[in-house]
Parts: structure tokens; sequence; C-alpha cells
């Protein structure tokens, strides 16, 4: 297992993500990390409705009540716990989650 040091656990708020960019298969990639409570979640930061980044507005990830990741372009939410889609443009569909471990306070991205 692969492990690569993302960030503190701290540097998120919870109910909130952090964008940032990664190494991910082999590439670099826009990626979110979204806090709820003392879990996290890491999608790739790319919209499967639209091919465009999730904080079109940039650093905004989430919808107005901080409880779905909003797609800044055309208002799709997606579930933090897993990214599938539950309303709008690309329902049914989700976004691409990543691998990740918490140790110690910081987040690490894992891939085998």
């Amino acid at each position: 297992m692969n492990l690569t040091e993302l960030c503190p656990m701290a540097e998120i708020d919870d109910n909130d993500a952090k964008g940032m960019v990664a190494v991910v298969e082999g590439k670099q990639r826009n990626i979110l990390v979204a806090r709820k409570g003392e879990q996290a979640f890491a999608y790739l930061n790319w919209c499967p409705h639209n091919q465009v980044l999730i904080d079109q507005i940039p650093g905004k990830f989430f919808d107005a009540e901080h409880q779905y990741l909003q797609c800044s372009k055309h208002g799709a939410k997606f579930r933090v716990e897993d990214g599938r889609c539950i309303e709008g443009p690309c329902e049914g569909g989700g976004l691409k989650q990543l691998s990740l471990e918490l140790k110690d306070g910081v987040v690490f991205l894992a891939e085998s």
C-alpha cells in the first residue's frame, strides 16, 4: 500500500472540504477531501455530468446547508459518504471515490 500525505485533518473544517492536487493512478489530478465529524472522504474533483471541477467557485464544495457536496456549475448534489449523485443532471451517477487512511490526525491518500 502506497500512502501519500495530503494534509492534517485539522485543516478541514467539519462539514466542509478542501481541494488539492495529488498523484492518482500515476497522474496529477485535482481531488477534494471532505470531512464529516472525525471521518474524511476523498474524490476526484471532477463532476461526472459536465467534466468540470466541482468547485467552479474556488473552495466551495458544499451546498448552503453543508449537507451535500454540490457542483457549482449545474447544482448536482452528491452524498459525502459515498459520492453518489442524489439530485441534478447526473442523478444516479457519482464521483470517483479515493481510498484514504487517517494516522495521528493526518489524512493520507492510499493506493495499492
